[in-house]
Order: structure tokens, then C-alpha cells, then sequence
């Protein structure tokens, strides 16, 4: 996007504090999920306020989602080297009330990484991480929980793919849901859903006829052409902001909203009606409360996820900051 643009479309403001030197960074934080009269609908940030989780100096954290595992909660989460300006994958071991462990590095690859789907499957734990930046979607597979990690297979796709969420799971298949930017302008983007399945043998040849091509490894991505012809235009709003998750009986799945120089302002919930999906509630900036941030430096939300005990955000704030590390992100 036009840098430009964006300075001249900015709230006054903003752009001024920018100027000034200011950056613009992320911290993940986390709280108690509240309970009781005016929980629901999501989120309830009317409650106690989140608090931010300690970061590593150098670092800031964005992308927070959870895995639990014989019985432990742990999250992981985009780790930015803010000297290298590139992305790696981290994680800690949350305690219920939120207490956080050491991060330890989980995934780090030669390009920017973020997004870490972690999920179980057929008797092991995967990651798909975004890795738009390869223009890739690539598998990966735990050897060693949580932080040692190889490479299964990498899947080339044309265009820059992102935050991929599991949609659908069952022993054969996965349903990926995720979407593609656009390559003149990132903020815009549009849904891509693909299947990622064992790949099929080749058949017999026939007389007459070349071989069939060999896989190129053990699984196959194969892309939903009807839902992606369905879905063939670029917009602000289609792009995941974590993973689904059960309120009552109903399915939610977080989204972010960006503007047309902003990149995920806010979150926007939906939830399934027949065979389409309506909002059901967002979640704006000015509305979140983080411990030692003044809610005037906070200008977007864009990743929410949450269990059976706590909700955790990331939130973009406006900072003095100049130095290279940040004991909150």
C-alpha cells in the first residue's frame, strides 16, 4: 500500500505521534473469561481489564493461540525480531489464572512466520503456520512437544496465503480455511478454503498413455474451486482472526476488520444462520482495557482465542518506545 496514503488518510492525531517517532507494536494479553450476568454474547469487555504477558527483550508477540495437552494450556504465538523485522513461531505454558512461563522458540524458519495453527490429528500434533512470505502453505509435524518441530511437507501456492484455521477434521481430511491478500495492497483480501488429505496413489496406466506423475509427498492440498469461485473478490473483511469455538450451541468465528489504511482495527464475531453467517458482535479498541497501556494508545485488535478459562487478545498500540526490546511486547 501506498505509504503516502496512508499518512494522508490518518486520523491527524495518530500521524502526528507518528511522526514524532512513535511506532506502532503488538502485545498479547490475557484474563480470567468472565462468568455470569453480561458475559455474553463475546466478549465481555466490559469485564476486569486483560493484562499483557511478559515478552523477550527484542521482541514483540502477536498471533496468540491456544493448544492444550495432557492436561496443560500452552500458547503460541508470532515472536517479531523487531531489529530483523522477521517473524518466528514461540510458546508458553499458561497457568489458569493467566500466569505465563518462559517463551521458548518453537519454529523459525529463513521468512517471516506467524499465525501458528497448532491441532491434533490422527494420533499426532501438527502445525500450519502463515507463511505467506514463501508463498507457501507448509505442514509440519511435533518430534518433541512444544518446541521441536520438522518440516512434513510444503504445498506452492500462487498467491500470499494467511491465518489458516481448521473448519472441518475428520480421520481422512482436514478443511483448511484461509485467505489470500491481495498483491497490490495487503489489506484487501478474500477467502481461499482447500482440503489437505493423504495423497492418492497413482492408477494403473494405460496402454497407450505417459504414467501418472508420482506424489510430490504424502499428503495432497486440493483447493475448493466452487467456494473460491464463490468468493472471487477482494474486501477488508475476510480474514481470520482465530480459531472457531463452541458459545452455547452455537459455532463463532472471530474475524478482523480492516479499513482501507489500517490494517485489523477491530474483531468482528459471526456465527452461522442455515448456510450463511451474521454478525453477532465486536469487539472495538477503545472498548479493551490492558493493564499499563493507556486505552488511547491502543489502535486494533486482530487475534482472539480463548478455552474454558481464560480469552486472550493481541492488540497494536502506539509507543515511545525506541529501543530494541520491550518487557511487554
Amino acid at each position: 500500500m501506498n505509504q503516502l496514503y496512508r499518512a494522508l488518510h490518518m486520523p491527524p492525531r495518530r500521524l502526528l505521534r507518528k511522526v514524532m517517532g512513535e511506532k506502532e507494536i503488538y502485545t498479547v494479553a490475557v484474563r480470567r473469561r468472565p462468568e455470569g450476568a453480561g458475559a455474553d454474547p463475546l466478549p465481555a469487555l466490559g469485564a476486569e481489564p486483560y493484562r499483557q504477558l511478559p515478552g523477550r527483550e527484542g521482541f514483540w508477540y502477536a498471533d496468540p493461540l491456544l493448544f492444550h495437552k495432557d492436561g496443560g494450556r500452552w500458547l503460541f504465538a508470532e515472536a517479531m525480531d523487531r531489529a530483523a523485522g522477521k517473524g518466528r513461531i514461540e510458546v508458553c505454558e499458561l497457568a489458569a489464572d493467566g500466569t505465563a512461563g518462559p517463551w521458548q522458540v518453537a519454529l523459525e524458519e529463513a521468512f517471516h512466520l506467524s499465525f501458528p495453527m497448532v491441532f491434533s490429528w490422527n494420533d499426532a500434533i501438527w502445525m500450519i503456520p502463515e507463511s505467506g512470505a514463501d508463498h507457501s502453505l507448509r505442514l509440519y509435524r511435533c518430534r518433541e512437544f512444544p518446541t521441536g518441530w520438522e518440516l512434513v511437507q510444503r504445498f506452492a501456492v500462487d498467491g500470499e496465503l494467511c491465518d489458516a484455521i481448521l473448519v472441518d477434521r475428520t480421520p481422512e481430511a482436514l478443511t483448511l480455511l484461509c485467505s489470500e491478500t491481495k498483491p497490490d495492497n495487503q489489506l484487501f483480501v478474500r477467502y481461499r478454503r482447500y482440503t489437505l488429505r493423504r495423497a492418492a496413489a497413482p492408477g494403473p496406466q494405460l496402454p497407450g498413455t505417459e504414467p501418472a506423475p508420482a506424489p510430490e509427498g504424502p499428503f495432497e492440498l486440493l483447493p475448493d474451486e466452487a467456494f473460491n469461485l464463490q468468493h472471487r473478490t477482494f474486501d477488508l473483511t475476510s480474514r481470520n482472526a482465530g480459531p472457531l469455538f463452541l458459545l452455547g450451541e452455537q459455532v463463532v468465528r472471530p474475524t478482523q476488520v480492516s479499513t482501507r489504511v489500517d490494517y485489523g482495527v477491530y474483531l468482528q464475531f459471526l456465527v452461522r444462520r442455515g448456510h450463511s453467517e451474521v454478525p453477532l458482535c465486536a469487539a472495538m479498541p477503545r472498548a479493551v482495557q490492558i493493564e499499563g497501556l493507556d486505552p488511547a494508545d491502543i489502535i486494533g485488535i486482530h487475534t482472539y482465542c480463548r478455552d474454558e478459562a481464560l480469552e486472550i487478545i493481541d492488540a497494536r498500540y502506539l509507543t515511545k518506545d525506541k529501543a530494541k526490546g520491550n518487557p511487554h511486547p
